[in-house]
């Protein structure tokens, strides 16, 4: 199987041929690959909507990664949330996502008038 390394700018192209991993350039490279092998992890980034008229999304993200096949269900969730209050970048929007020791947190500010 051939992967594309996402750890670093390098982007190094590894081959991974049962326990024979080749192409990485540094040791992150061949961790990488190895977690990918066995249990895929990624950082989610993406927006969940407001009730404020001039902010009607949030930017949030995963503050730690979660199983590859779990962002279907993470984004799932994101559908049904809605900020209903200010809240300022690096704020949990939702704790514990999925059960997970990961919280949803605010990329962005919400500044509204009352």
């Amino acid at each position: 199987m051939e992967l594309i390394c996402i750890v670093c700018p390098r982007s190094c192209r590894i081959t991974v041929n049962g326990d024979e991993i080749t192409g990485f350039s540094c040791k992150r490279g061949q961790a990488f690959a190895k977690s990918e092998m066995t249990a895929p992890m990624r950082s989610v980034t993406t927006t969940v909507a407001t009730v404020f008229p001039d902010y009607p999304v949030l930017p949030v993200r995963t503050d730690g990664e979660i199983p590859k096949k779990d962002i279907g269900a993470l984004m799932e969730l994101v559908k049904c949330l809605c900020v209903d209050k200010k809240l300022k970048c690096g704020d949990i929007v939702a704790e514990k996502i999925l059960g997970l020791d990961v919280n949803l947190i605010a990329t962005g500010t919400v500044f509204t008038e009352y």
